[in-house]
């Protein structure tokens, strides 16, 4: 009750980006252990790239904007008629 249009619009983009960033980091966490755990238990090396990692956690957040754009969106909007 008294959120503007810009307020609504942030906190949904915020949850937005905040939940694909924690998908990122934990499905970046489950990747890296796959070339680890093999450099740890056998003789071969999988390289990994601090740009991989980079990447990824990019990917995540940009998919949390694009994602959430459309419902903070309509989330801003509804308030409008609503009022």
């Amino acid at each position: 009750m008294g959120a503007t249009r810009r307020e609504i619009k942030l906190q949904f983009l915020s949850e937005a980006i905040i939940i694909s960033l924690t998908g990122g980091v934990v499905g970046t966490i489950v990747g890296l252990a796959l070339p680890l755990s093999v450099r740890f238990f056998t003789s071969y090396a999988i390289p990994v790239s601090l740009w991989s990692i980079v990447v990824a956690l990019t990917a995540a957040t940009v998919v949390g904007v694009i994602f959430g754009t459309v419902p903070a969106t309509r989330a801003a909007r509804w308030t409008r008629w609503r009022a």
